[in-house]
């Protein structure tokens, strides 16, 4: 593994910024300089293999200018094999495989036949054979090469090498105001609000999470990067990540981890309680206060955790599932979560992929229990989630692997964006404070790039 140090900066956006619109681009970071808990980000763009996860079994793989389609038993023991030697173990990511899931995949695993139509691929994932990382708390960059980097790819880094951050104006070419519209009207929300409620009455379910999507038509003449840089201008978050798709382009500014295994140990942290923030100093800290005080909130979060602890063992070593933290309160530019942590150890014949697999969809954004809250809420929302609340993850030639849910995220088509926001509900949950609620966890993203011209 060739490895190449580069002058530090506080972002790789400077780098980035000439990968950004490039095929397979992709760029994983916190969103801001905060070396203490977000140490690295990392950013590659040409793939040398691109997969694509059209469900039953079926996979799409690219490599060169060859398309063959693939019939495989277990899509994550297939992208298993496509790891190599020659990674870098100092590092997350050096080489590798990254991308995102979309939250239809899990029907798959949970073996549901949903009503919704799938817009686009389950599963869209890129072997990288490049990478320029950061290292925030050594003030380090590096430009990290493996032997098998295609030759091609190699002279395109050349001028990545010669780039000089300090240096490097950021280029904002400003989107065009987009023009919001909600999906969901307040009736149609009302009647999927009661419908859901009547399930954990009958005793079906005792938490779903119910979402609903906004939509704004894009021209062509403004591309990924420029809505992109306006998102995370307004929005840091500390598991931020970009993707170019083969079909549609991943713009996630998600403050949720889902998993992160390294060496064996794995850590999930699951959101669930929100409050937004004040408009000054006493009403944010009453905001704050009444999330952490508030019994239905932890009520949601222990129910969440108690299904990640099932999950997560059905990987790890029997025993070693632990919640070393429980409501813990965390704040970002425009709301308070409370969120939990929970930790195990993967058994050693287990693969981090098919630990990501079988934990998937999240249950934050599910339900519990899970399979029957996915069901229920396929039956109520109006259009498929796709990437809205799937997670996008990099999987380390070294082994190491971290993953998001993908909130707070808009995902871009041809001509369209779109964005999806949600909250949980439970027996006495409040119609209008969740219809609020799923409001206030976007409108900073949709206002960043435009008008909402309703809720």
């Amino acid at each position: 593994m060739q490895r190449i140090e580069l002058p530090y900066a506080a972002s790789a956006r400077p780098w980035f910024q000439h990968l950004a619109n490039e095929p397979g681009a992709i760029w994983f970071h916190s969103g801001q300089a905060d070396p203490q808990h977000h140490r690295w980000e990392w950013c590659s763009a040409w793939p040398s293999e691109r997969f694509r996860f059209l469900g039953h079994g079926q996979v799409e793989h690219r490599h060169g200018h060859h398309i063959d389609h693939i019939t495989v038993d277990d899509f994550s023991d297939f992208l298993s094999r496509y790891r190599r030697d020659g990674g870098a173990p100092d590092l997350p990511f050096a080489s590798g495989l990254a991308g995102h899931f979309d939250y239809d995949a899990g029907f798959e695993s949970q073996q549901i036949d949903s009503r919704h139509t799938a817009e686009q691929c389950l599963a869209s994932v890129d072997r990288y054979d490049w990478s320029l990382v950061l290292d925030h708390q050594q003030s380090k960059a590096w430009l990290m090469i493996h032997p098998d980097c295609p030759a091609a790819v190699v002279v395109q880094l050349e001028r990545l090498k010669a780039i000089k951050p300090e240096r490097e104006p950021i280029a904002t070419s400003p989107a065009a105001p987009l023009q919001w519209r909600s999906m969901m009207t307040r009736n149609q929300y009302q009647h999927r609000f009661e419908q859901l409620q009547q399930h954990i009455l009958d005793g079906d379910i005792y938490q779903a999470n119910l979402t609903r999507q906004w939509q704004a038509d894009c021209p062509n003449k403004v591309d990924d990067w420029a809505l992109y840089q306006q998102l995370i201008e307004h929005v840091p978050a500390p598991f931020s990540a970009y993707h170019r798709a083969t079909d549609h382009s991943l713009l996630s500014v998600s403050p949720e981890r889902f998993l992160t295994i390294d060496h064996g140990a794995i850590v999930t942290q699951p959101i669930k309680g929100t409050r937004p923030r004040g408009t000054d100093t006493q009403s944010d800290y009453e905001q704050a206060l009444a999330l952490q005080n508030s019994t239905k909130d932890r009520a949601e979060n222990l129910m969440i955790v108690d299904l990640l602890r099932n999950d997560l063992a059905r990987n790890a070593l029997p025993g070693s599932v632990q919640v070393p933290k429980l409501f813990e309160l965390m704040s970002y530019s425009n709301v308070h979560h409370l969120v939990s942590t929970v930790t195990a150890q993967l058994q050693p014949q287990a693969s981090p992929l098919k630990a990501l697999f079988d934990a998937f969809p999240g249950g934050s954004i599910t339900g519990a229990p899970k399979r029957r809250a996915m069901q229920i809420i396929d039956e109520l929302e109006l259009a498929s989630r796709a990437s809205y609340c799937g997670s996008a993850f990099w999987f380390s030639d070294d082994g190491y692997l971290d993953s998001n849910i993908l909130i707070r995220s808009l995902v871009r088509r041809g001509q369209s964006v779109t964005c999806a926001g949600g909250g949980g509900i439970v027996a006495d949950s409040d119609a209008d404070s969740e219809y609020a609620e799923s409001a206030t966890k976007v409108r900073q993203l949709l206002e960043s790039l435009g008008r909402v011209q309703a809720d």
